[in-house]
């Protein structure tokens, strides 16, 4: 197989590198998080490409692998599990590219494993959930990161594979092309059929009714989370030149450590909350000023939920994991209306903090 998309290597751009940041730091804190316990963890890329685009940036493979051999807590991780990377990759000339940037990096440490596979990668997915299946076994712990070319993301095969694993995945949601082939009436029999590949079966037909674009957007996300059988879907839109969602950053996970970290490696990348990256922006461009989120519509979130009962500060964080903000913005909300006297913390004995866990009033008028 050949790759069919050589031009994207000649460039990049602040969506690569927004792209490639969050990885990174997602992986700093996922590394620790499964390694310290589970024996074997994996990083599995499906599309892994050349290794370095032609300007010399990294792609997702080095970044992952160097993320890991960089980190402060290798070898306690190593002392406790192995750590595999499987990066897969359908044209040769890409993958034996690749090979080289990873032997540059030297010989690898003990219990630290590369294997780079030429091949297909939902033919090598399926292969693998058609053996769990068989042998009724798991997938070691496993971070998979799939940025195809397209936008055919198999949601059958995805489902089967974290039915078997204890996985988090990162997809590349093409999203402005899946919505013009459902807004599109005499789409083509091929082209239906792909449609119901990607979302699992025939529910996108009334995702195509919304109206709004995002409106769909977000549906065809929720659609997709639970198809593939995710608890939680954090995302970042990458926008296009005109400010248009051109695809989803989408991360699945089953778990609320893995919603928590996705959420706050978001805003560490994205530090105005703009859960959003554009095209345009220069990626050498870097924070001296880290910019202040607007938090008036975490105020008003506050507001709604004391003004149907007083809620206790566990009870907020727990209500606040489905919005976009971190607790840090929560305590901020919080005692900036506690020192303006709208609301009243109460029950909690000692010093006034989060882990007295104290009950918030709304102050009445």
């Amino acid at each position: 197989m050949k790759d069919t998309n050589q031009a994207y290597w000649s460039e990049y751009t602040n969506l690569q590198f927004v792209k490639h940041k969050l990885i990174s730091e997602y992986l700093k804190g996922w590394f620790p998080k499964l390694g310290f316990w589970s024996g074997r963890i994996l990083y599995i890329d499906t599309h892994a490409g050349r290794g370095k685009h032609i300007g010399g940036q990294e792609g997702s493979p080095l970044i992952a692998l160097k993320t890991f051999l960089n980190h402060s807590s290798r070898d306690r991780i190593l002392s406790r599990s192995e750590v595999r990377f499987i990066f897969i990759e359908c044209d040769e000339s890409n993958a034996e590219q690749l090979r080289k940037e990873v032997q540059a990096l030297g010989m690898l440490p003990k219990g630290v494993a590369c294997d780079i596979h030429t091949q297909n990668a939902f033919e090598l997915l399926k292969n693998l959930a058609d053996r769990f299946e068989t042998t009724n076994s798991k997938m070691a712990p496993c971070f998979m990161f799939i940025d195809p070319y397209g936008f055919k993301i198999p949601c059958e095969l995805l489902s089967r594979i974290k039915a078997y694993s204890r996985s988090e995945l990162l997809i590349t949601f093409i999203w402005r092309e899946l919505d013009m082939a459902m807004q599109y009436e005499n789409r083509s029999p091929e082209m239906t059929k792909t449609l119901d590949m990607v979302f699992g079966g025939r529910e996108w037909e009334g995702i195509s009714k919304i109206p709004d674009f995002d409106a769909r957007a977000e549906r065809a996300i929720q659609l997709l989370k639970t198809k593939i059988g995710a608890k939680w879907a954090t995302y970042v839109r990458m926008l296009g030149d005109n400010r248009m969602t051109r695809y989803f950053l989408l991360h699945l996970s089953d778990h609320e450590a893995g919603r928590d970290l996705m959420k706050e490696v978001i805003w560490k990348c994205r530090p105005d909350g703009g859960y959003y990256a554009r095209k345009r922006d220069d990626p050498k461009q870097q924070y001296l000023i880290e910019p202040t989120p607007d938090l008036i519509p975490l105020r008003n979130w506050l507001f709604e939920k004391l003004s149907q009962k007083p809620h206790t500060w566990e009870e907020l964080t727990e209500m606040l994991r489905e919005e976009i903000w971190l607790e840090k913005h929560l305590w901020r909300v919080l005692n900036e209306q506690k020192d303006a006297k709208d609301i009243e913390p109460s029950n909690f004995s000692g010093r006034y903090s989060q882990r007295a866990n104290p009950t918030f009033t709304l102050v009445k008028p």
